[in-house]
């Protein structure tokens, strides 16, 4: 009996070869977790080039470049992918809020630093086009669970700016509304942001906290000498004074 050849395996296209594996499905080399973020991040840039409400899980399984059974195996449905993408978001916000607190940020200015985390952990991460999308797209569940933790956020940058001003390093007579202004403005960001724009991502969250931080400046009063005080509150002795001058 002839022997009977070996199968030789196929020699794969050089193009799929070349081909990097990123967004592709890539088996049990990495945990759920981890696969689960990455796709996470990715959905980003689907939602910031494609309207939420007309997305469905194929559409976001092809431009990931998975298979839409494979999306389904790290998430129910496109809601339980918006919800995700809202708390990563959060989780980064108060990990960087609990740093702040822990006193791993030295400087008595402590607000600067957790508004720079804040907005780079929206840019950097995919996630800050899904900060723009409606609450009501959640369930009541996952809305109050997402809402628990923005309010711990707020709550948190509220509490900096009162104790900048106590320590009088900020300027404030609404703190309330303050905090609002300011995380309301970071919210907005990903309406016009770019990741292939002009400005890199550090850049527009160093930028923009820069500016906010202006409307906290403790403004410096001029100091008004007494010969100059005395001669506003008595404007007709300043006139005579300077008429005498004038005549000399």
């Amino acid at each position: 009996m002839a022997p009977v050849p070996l199968a030789v395996p196929r020699a794969m296209p050089h193009a799929a070869q070349d081909r990097p594996d990123k967004g592709r499905w890539i088996g049990r080399r990495v945990s759920k977790g981890t696969r689960r973020d990455a796709i996470l991040h990715s959905v980003g840039t689907v939602l910031r080039d494609s309207r939420l409400s007309s997305l469905t899980m194929q559409d976001i399984a092809l431009q990931l470049g998975i298979t839409k059974g494979n999306l389904y195996y790290y998430f129910k449905d496109k809601q339980d992918i918006l919800f995700q993408c809202h708390m990563r978001c959060m989780d980064l916000s108060l990990l960087a809020l609990h740093d702040i607190e822990a006193g791993q940020a030295s400087d008595d200015d402590a607000l600067r630093p957790l508004l720079i985390r804040h907005i780079g952990g929206m840019l950097e991460n995919g996630f800050g086009s899904v900060m723009l999308t409606d609450l009501d797209n959640l369930t009541p569940q996952q809305r109050s669970q997402y809402v628990a933790r923005r309010d711990e956020f707020e709550a948190g940058v509220r509490a900096l700016i009162e104790a900048g001003v106590r320590r009088g390093i900020y300027a404030c007579a609404d703190v309330k509304l303050a905090s609002l202004a300011m995380l309301g403005a970071i919210n907005w960001i990903p309406k016009w942001y770019h990741p292939d724009g002009s400005l890199a991502s550090d850049a527009v969250a160093t930028g923009l906290t820069d500016f906010l931080m202006k409307a906290l400046e403790v403004k410096t009063s001029v100091v008004i000498g007494p010969a100059i005080r005395a001669s506003r509150a008595r404007p007709g002795i300043a006139a005579k004074s300077s008429r005498k001058r004038s005549t000399t």
